[in-house]
């Protein structure tokens, strides 16, 4: 999509209007507030561990519903929160020492991607690629009885990633939230009771 077209649909955007208007720093945040409301994960977490954070979104999310939460958010970009239960890692996550006993989390929330090239099919391939990663990280840093919440792209991957989580997780599920573009190959998974 050209950046022109990007913005326009941008102005027209119904979630980006409210986002705007609630002081939420993306409209991802209402993704991951549909996803809270269905599965209730967030109010039972302690330790959260949040791939791709920036801007913040997701974070804002987490503390509203769980002000007590601890949460270890890590990206490339920089956060735009500011929150005294955040601590943020400008860091490329396959860098970050997980080996501390402190980083154990019973939540991990993904919402990471690559920089889309426009290509569908390259796309999801690449964040297969990155997600593929981070499911191999599980072991080191989810508790037992811990949740998984990830984006993926739709894509010849895609029963690969659930495969492997079904051998990890009692519970797997598909949703596709209200406020994901109905145009968007994007969903998300939700893996539930990691099997330590």
């Amino acid at each position: 999509m050209k950046s022109k077209d990007w913005l326009n649909r941008q102005k027209r955007d119904f979630y980006v209007k409210k986002a705007k208007k609630q002081g939420y720093l993306s409209r991802a945040a209402y993704k991951l507030i549909e996803i809270d409301n269905k599965f209730q994960i967030i109010k039972k977490s302690k330790k959260i561990l949040e791939f791709g954070a920036a801007p913040g979104g997701w974070s804002q999310v987490v503390i509203e519903i769980n002000p007590k939460i601890e949460i270890t958010a890590i990206d490339l970009l920089e956060l735009k929160i500011n929150h005294p239960q955040i601590t943020f890692f400008k860091d490329d996550y396959l860098k970050f020492n997980y080996s501390k006993k402190e980083n154990y989390y019973d939540l991990i929330l993904s919402d990471i991607a690559p920089n889309t090239t426009g290509h569908q099919s390259t796309d999801h391939l690449r964040l297969s690629n990155m997600l593929f990663e981070i499911i191999e990280l599980i072991d080191k840093i989810l508790i037992s009885g811990g949740t998984f919440v990830t984006k993926i792209w739709k894509g010849s991957e895609e029963k690969e990633l659930i495969n492997k989580l079904k051998k990890k997780f009692k519970i797997v599920s598909y949703f596709k939230p209200d406020s994901s573009r109905k145009d968007s190959a994007e969903i998300f998974i939700v893996a539930i009771n990691f099997i330590k």
